[in-house]
C-alpha cells in the first residue's frame, strides 16, 4: 500500500512560517491498496492540493474514490467544498462516516449538505456533479472494498469518532487519529485494532503536560501516549499525526527526538511525506525542502550523531551548501528526521584545499536529515539531504577544531569509495 500525507494539522490551517517544513493544512491522506483503489482518510484542507493533483492525472473523468471521514468536526471535513473532482460529471466518491449516535447526532447526509448551504458557502450540492453514494458506519465495523479490509473502533473525542485499520496482501495500516487516553473500554478497542500493524497514524497533538486540567475533556493525545500505544502493542512504525496548529518544525522536531526514547521507529507526519507498505518492508520518503540557491562545494566534513546513548562523530563531505540546508555524501546511513551536527573545517587562509590540521576552526550547524538515498555508484556511500532551522534555532559556531588525525575524509573533490583515500 502506498499512503501519501496531505494535510496532517489538528484543529485549524497553520499557514505559518515557522511551521512550513511539516505544513499547516488540516488532516487528509490518500491510500492506495496494491489494486490501485485509492481512499482518501478526512477531507480538511489538504484536500484541496490532492483534489488538484488527482484532477491533473485525468485525461477523461472517471475517478472513482472513497472518502472516509473519522468524524464531522470542522478540521476534518472543511476542505471538502475544495476538492475539485466533485463539481464534474463522471466521477464517483464512494463517502463512508459514522452512523449518528445519541452523543453524536449529526448524519453524514446533514454535515455534507451543512458545507454547501448559505451563509457559510456560495454553492449547492445541487452544483456537485460527481455522484456521491453515502454509507454510514457502526463503531465497531468489519467490511471489504476490493480486495482491501477495513475495520473499525470508536475513539474517545467529543461527539465522538472513529479510527479504521486497512489490511491488504499482509500489510495493515491504522489511522487513529482524534483520541484522548483515559477511557478504559475506549482504550482496549483503540489497542485491539492497531496491534501488530505495520504502520500506525496516532494523535499527537498535545505534550503531556498538556493533558492535565488544562486540556482535559479535549479529546486528543501526547507524543507520549502514542509512543507508548505503540510500543504495547507492538506496531512496527509509528507516525505522530494532528499536530498542535501552533506547534513550530522545531519543536516537532524536538518532539520526534523524545518519542524515539521510547519508540525508535517513530516520525512526525509531514506534507509530502509517502509511506510505501508492504508486509516485507516500510519504505518513507519526503517532499524536497531546498529553499535556496546552494553553493556548489566540495568539503570535508563531521557529521555528529546521538547512538545509544553515545556522541558518534562521523566522516562526510559536502557536496553544495547554503546556511538553509546541505547534500552530504556520508558512508553511514542516517533516518529520515534524524537530528545531526554538521562540523565543516574553516581554513585558515581561506584556502578549502589546506589539510585539516592547518584549519582555523570548524562551522558547525545543528540539522536534520530530511533525504537519504543511496548512491548510483559502487562506492557505498551515500546521499544526505540536510535542512538547517530557520536562524532562530540554528546553532552555526566558529569554534577551534579538534586535532584529527590524517586519513579519514578525502580530500576536496576526490570521488566517493567504499573506503576513503588518505590526505
Amino acid at each position: 500500500m502506498q499512503l501519501t500525507f496531505w494535510g496532517v494539522r489538528g484543529s485549524i490551517p497553520a499557514p505559518d512560517r515557522d511551521a512550513w517544513r511539516y505544513g499547516g493544512n488540516t488532516p487528509c491522506l490518500e491510500l492506495r491498496d496494491p489494486d490501485g483503489q485509492l481512499f482518501i482518510l478526512d477531507a480538511g484542507t489538504g484536500i484541496r492540493d490532492l483534489g488538484r493533483q488527482l484532477m491533473s492525472e485525468m485525461t477523461t473523468p472517471g475517478l472513482a474514490a472513497n472518502l472516509l471521514f473519522t468524524h464531522y468536526h470542522w478540521d476534518h471535513v472543511q476542505g471538502l467544498p475544495f476538492f475539485e473532482p466533485i463539481y464534474f460529471q463522471g466521477n464517483t466518491l464512494n463517502l463512508f462516516g459514522p452512523r449518528p449516535q445519541a452523543d453524536a447526532p449529526s448524519s453524514l447526509a446533514g454535515v455534507l449538505h451543512a458545507l454547501f448551504r448559505a451563509p457559510f458557502f456560495p454553492v449547492a450540492t445541487s452544483a456537485l456533479r460527481a455522484s456521491l453514494p453515502l454509507r454510514e458506519l457502526d463503531p465497531v465495523s468489519d467490511f471489504t472494498l476490493g480486495k482491501t479490509r477495513i475495520r473499525t473502533c470508536r475513539t474517545n473525542h467529543p461527539q465522538g469518532a472513529i479510527a479504521y485499520r486497512f489490511e491488504s496482501r499482509g500489510a495493515s495500516i491504522v489511522y487513529a487519529t482524534d483520541h484522548e487516553p483515559g477511557n478504559a473500554e475506549l482504550d482496549q478497542g483503540l489497542r485491539q485494532l492497531a496491534r501488530g500493524a505495520d504502520v500506525l497514524i496516532s494523535d499527537a497533538q498535545y505534550r503531556p503536560e498538556e493533558l492535565g486540567a488544562q486540556k482535559a475533556g479535549w479529546g486528543h493525545g501526547s507524543w507520549k501516549a502514542s509512543a507508548e500505544l505503540a510500543r504495547a502493542v507492538g506496531v512496527k512504525h509509528l507516525v505522530l499525526f494532528h499536530h498542535e496548529p501552533i506547534r513550530t518544525d522545531f519543536e516537532l522536531d524536538h518532539i520526534v527526538v523524545q518519542a524515539r526514547e521510547i519508540f525508535p521507529a517513530t516520525w512526525a507526519a509531514q506534507e509530502g511525506m509517502r509511506l510505501q507498505v508492504s508486509r516485507r518492508e516500510v519504505r518513507l520518503e519526503t517532499r524536497s525542502h531546498r529553499l535556496s540557491p546552494r553553493a556548489p562545494v566540495h568539503l570535508p566534513a563531521h557529521v555528529e550523531v546521538e547512538s545509544n546513548g553515545n556522541r558518534v562523530r562521523e566522516e562526510a563531505r559536502v557536496e553544495n551548501f547554503s546556511f538553509q540546508g546541505a547534500y552530504l555524501l556520508s558512508p553511514c546511513a542516517y533516518e529520515l528526521q534524524q537530528p545531526i551536527d554538521l562540523a565543516v573545517p574553516l581554513p585558515a587562509n581561506g584556502n578549502g584545499h589546506r589539510r585539516r590540521a592547518e584549519t582555523a576552526g570548524e562551522l558547525r550547524l545543528r540539522g536534520y536529515v530530511v533525504r537519504a538515498e543511496a548512491l548510483t555508484t559502487d562506492s557505498g556511500w551515500m546521499g544526505i539531504g540536510v535542512i538547517f532551522p530557520g536562524s532562530r534555532e540554528a546553532q552555526a559556531v566558529a569554534q577551534p577544531a579538534a586535532p584529527a588525525p590524517d586519513s579519514g575524509a578525502p580530500e576536496p573533490g576526490a570521488p566517493p569509495a567504499g573506503t576513503p583515500d588518505s590526505d
